[in-house]
């Protein structure tokens, strides 16, 4: 579900927290906040807040993020009302970043430009795989599990008792789980056993003690309930399915055509500008002879 659907339920906070105009006057250019002549509108902060985030709880999310976006805002004029904006070591460290930023975007823009050669197919990704097998092996145990997180622990039970009943895993993430989309795709998908439930772990602690196919009792965590469901495992040392990593190596592959291609570009602006004589090289030795005292000169 995206940011746009949960429009509707954001403005009912716009109107508890600066209520005068009807909600059908509302737009999603409503100011929710102001810091000196800066101003946080509703769409700006919708497209600053995660789409998962604002599926939890929209108006909680708009809350905190408005909370964020004044302190910082606070901070940031205090520093310009000191003078910081101006201190020579901060503009310098301004410049310095500005000319990182430029190089990133013109090897960006480098790469976009030769898109086509540098893409790395799904066969090109399969033949690597091929080639390098042995060297994709698990490194820990890998788990597939189904997890449903429900707002009442009503709903949680009756979602954990269809499940047993045999009614699909998509219809009942749909009807009982605050984030059935992301839910049901991270059910497809094998992770590392050490990176399942990082932020809850009693959910962590059941899914390693419990069965292939077996759910587990309904737990609260935070402000919701959870169960969770083992599918399958693959044990450590085993050869992952290809389908596990082949978007990875396409990205591998990828970024390392790219680093070639970007080194290649780079010795090539070099050579022209030697050849331009736009570059200029002094001897080391002789400009540093005055300026850097030896070791000597130090004893």
């Amino acid at each position: 579900m995206g940011y746009r659907a949960l429009v509707p339920a954001a403005f009912f906070l716009i109107l508890f927290c600066f209520g005068c105009e009807s909600f059908q006057d509302r737009s999603e250019d409503q100011v929710l906040a102001r810091v000196g002549m800066d101003e946080l509108t509703l769409s700006s902060a919708l497209d600053n807040i995660s789409t998962l985030v604002l599926e939890q709880d929209s108006i909680l999310a708009i809350q905190q993020y408005r909370s964020e976006w004044v302190e910082q805002k606070v901070m940031e004029q205090e520093a310009i009302r000191t003078g910081l904006d101006r201190n020579p070591e901060f503009l310098e460290r301004v410049d310095r970043l500005r000319r990182d930023l430029m190089i990133d975007a013109l090897k960006e823009s480098v790469l976009n430009e030769h898109e086509e050669e540098l893409n790395v197919s799904r066969e090109e990704a399969r033949n690597y795989y091929q080639a390098n097998r042995e060297r994709f092996v698990l490194n820990e145990m890998f788990v597939r599990y189904r997890h449903l997180t429900a707002r009442t622990a009503e709903d949680a039970s009756r979602a954990r008792q269809e499940l047993l009943d045999g009614i699909s895993w998509e219809e009942v993430a749909n009807r009982y789980s605050l984030q059935p989309d992301h839910q049901i795709t991270q059910s497809e998908r094998f992770i590392p056993v050490s990176m399942a439930f990082p932020d809850n772990p009693p959910m962590k602690q059941v899914l390693e003690v419990i069965g292939i196919t077996e759910i587990s009792p309904v737990r609260r965590h935070g402000d919701y309930y959870h169960f969770v469901q083992l599918l399958e495992e693959r044990p450590e040392g085993d050869h992952p399915d290809l389908e596990w990593l082949i978007n990875q190596i396409q990205e591998w592959l990828y970024m390392e055509k790219a680093r070639r291609f970007i080194n290649s570009y780079r010795r090539n602006l070099y050579l022209q500008a030697r050849a331009n004589n736009e570059i200029e090289l002094l001897d080391v030795g002789e400009t540093t002879t005055e300026s850097v005292p030896s070791n000597s000169a130090n004893e």
